[in-house]
């Protein structure tokens, strides 16, 4: 095990498709991988599953007896990353597939990424449904992406991402670790964006991930819809505070006009973006006259 390059980690706590996810990485072509489970505290012991596709003993399962993944799934992921030795690895949801060449392709481009000095590998991927059904087309991409440019075909063209399509360096994922937003919504979009750290996204077509939307999961679920906005707006305002300078700046000042709504509907008193250098910065010099009222009505 040793010899491998690549850590699977699975933050195991929704058994209900969990074998789907189990046999995927089973059946891999290329077993050059170190494969990490943490038990989330679930209700539901995987251990039997685990067991049925890796007889071998070759993973390293981990019972963990307090649940942190309800307070926050990033603290769920870091706790297994502790334990991580590999250069690199991905962070495969419980419910999500990869093709079974998924590795292959890694250790394929992996002159190339190295070579790029790549810190973040992103993979073609879909939704699907709770039976199997695909609901959203296969993302494609040029085959080296600026992480802006990354970041843009999410937030200003709409699409989909998530986690699970993602190989992280663990050296660069280390000096940034994962923001800790309400249900780490947008965790993952800042995680590839801040681990990239300037250096571009190499995007590998041939091998696939299958992302699962359902009302077990996060994105599925709309009971959370509040908890959603406010992550949402603390994520805008870290997106604001700290690349401003990158973002088109129609698209920041729309947010900042968004941020502003919210604040002066909900009254969060920690509203933390400067809007005098933001103004300044734009040129705004209108929006600079009307600052003593607005920071009236958002802090009185």
């Amino acid at each position: 095990m040793g010899m491998n390059k690549l850590a699977i980690v699975i933050p195991y706590y929704k058994i209900v498709f969990f074998e789907e996810t189990l046999r995927s990485v089973a059946s891999q072509t290329d077993k050059r991988f170190t494969l990490y489970i943490g038990n989330d505290a679930s209700p539901d012991d995987p251990f039997p599953l685990i067991e049925k596709y890796f007889p071998d003993g070759n993973y390293h399962y981990f019972d963990y007896k307090e649940n942190l993944g309800g307070k926050n799934l990033a603290m769920q992921w870091e706790r297994i990353l502790e334990n991580v030795k590999e250069e690199w690895f991905q962070i495969l949801g419980d419910d999500d597939v990869i093709s079974e060449n998924f590795v292959e392709e890694f250790y394929n481009n992996l002159p190339e990424i190295t070579q790029k000095e790549c810190n973040v590998v992103k993979f073609s991927q879909c939704w699907i449904d709770e039976k199997n059904n695909k609901i959203r087309d296969f993302t494609e991409y040029n085959k080296i992406i600026p992480p802006i440019e990354n970041w843009k075909k999410k937030y200003i063209l709409g699409h989909q991402s998530s986690l699970s399509e993602h190989i992280f360096r663990k050296n660069s994922y280390l000096k940034y670790g994962f923001r800790h937003f309400p249900l780490a919504w947008g965790t993952d979009d800042v995680a590839v964006l801040q681990i990239s750290d300037g250096k571009d996204i190499l995007f590998i077509n041939e091998a696939k991930v299958y992302v699962k939307i359902s009302k077990e999961n996060i994105s599925g679920k709309t009971d959370n819809t509040k908890e959603k906005a406010v992550a949402a707006h603390y994520l805008e305002e870290f997106f604001i505070r700290n690349y401003y300078k990158k973002l088109p700046p129609d698209y920041i000042t729309e947010k900042i006009q968004q941020h502003l709504h919210y604040a002066f509907n909900n009254k969060p008193n920690d509203m933390n973006i400067n809007l005098l250098k933001l103004y300044w910065y734009f040129k705004n010099y209108r929006k600079i006259l009307t600052l003593p009222k607005t920071y009236f009505h958002l802090y009185y």
